[in-house]
């Protein structure tokens, strides 16, 4: 019997104050708590263990509604990273449009400028290859495209054309090591051809030893090839080398962008002469 008290003592004594407890209420209720000489020892006692169990229900009650706020603040947040992402998505997209427009005016202001024929196009494909640099164009043959015609940008030379398609057309970049344009030197008006090398890098060749050409000057076509229209910026001069031997020079050229990033281009036809500026 005592080892069956011991092992229930808990849920025992948790019944018994329960049923003390509302003995109390039905005593107070009735109006007998007065009259039993035990009634108010009992309500003495059962005080410390009601205002115990009152505690507990305000803490429990006091727990739940902070539950509820928070999980309230949390479904909020929720809400309003969701709508953050949605502003953030469409202010990339606002700066992205506005980007295009701005590339789309610039390349419009040159296409009034550059005399001749001209189509504008978008750029569809960027060739890889480290022998051979290229990008392809979304115009061709039935757009009035043809091989020979020159790519321009609103920030430079770009590179010519190279193979025509219906609706499609190669273009192959001034960086590539088999390409030419012919350039002067803005200040001191000395003469070369501005190519790709096989290292990488943009060389402008054929400048004599004693051609005056500085480090920083600024190349821009000569409009002599019959391909660029005069008057375009190439790039600049980069640090000058006299080789031991030879008769040139060797001039390293900082292109003015990258034209394997363009996205938009204008082919112009071979037959102009120069930019009006």
């Amino acid at each position: 019997m005592i080892a069956f008290i011991r092992q229930h003592q808990i849920w025992m004594t948790s019944v018994f104050c329960l049923l003390v407890s509302l003995y109390i209420l039905s005593a107070a209720s009735t109006g007998r708590l007065q009259a039993d000489p035990f009634g108010p020892l009992l309500l003495s006692s059962m005080r410390p263990l009601q205002r115990g169990l009152q505690s507990i229900v305000v803490t429990v009650r006091g727990i739940k509604d902070r539950y509820r706020a928070l999980n309230q603040v949390r479904m909020e947040n929720q809400s309003l990273k969701g709508r953050i992402m949605e502003v953030e998505a469409r202010i990339e997209e606002l700066l992205e449009a506005e980007a295009t427009s701005s590339r789309l005016r610039e390349l419009l202001d040159l296409k009034d400028r550059v005399p001749g024929r001209s189509v504008t196009a978008a750029v569809i494909g960027n060739s890889a290859s480290t022998w051979f640099r290229s990008l392809t164009i979304n115009k061709g043959d039935k757009d009035g495209v043809r091989s020979g015609m020159a790519v321009i940008s609103s920030m430079g030379i770009v590179g010519q054309i190279v193979a025509v398609a219906s609706r499609s057309a190669k273009v192959l970049l001034i960086t590539d090591h088999s390409s030419g344009v012919d350039v002067i030197s803005q200040r001191s008006r000395a003469r070369g051809i501005v190519s790709g090398s096989l290292d990488n890098g943009t060389v402008m060749r054929y400048v004599k030893r004693g051609e005056d050409i500085e480090e920083g000057d600024r190349l821009i076509t000569s409009g002599l090839d019959g391909i660029f229209p005069k008057g375009l910026l190439v790039g600049t001069v980069g640090k000058v080398r006299k080789e031991i031997y030879g008769h040139f020079l060797h001039v390293p050229v900082t292109l003015a962008f990258n034209p394997s990033r363009i996205e938009e281009v204008i082919v112009a036809s071979a037959s102009v002469d120069s930019l009006d500026h």
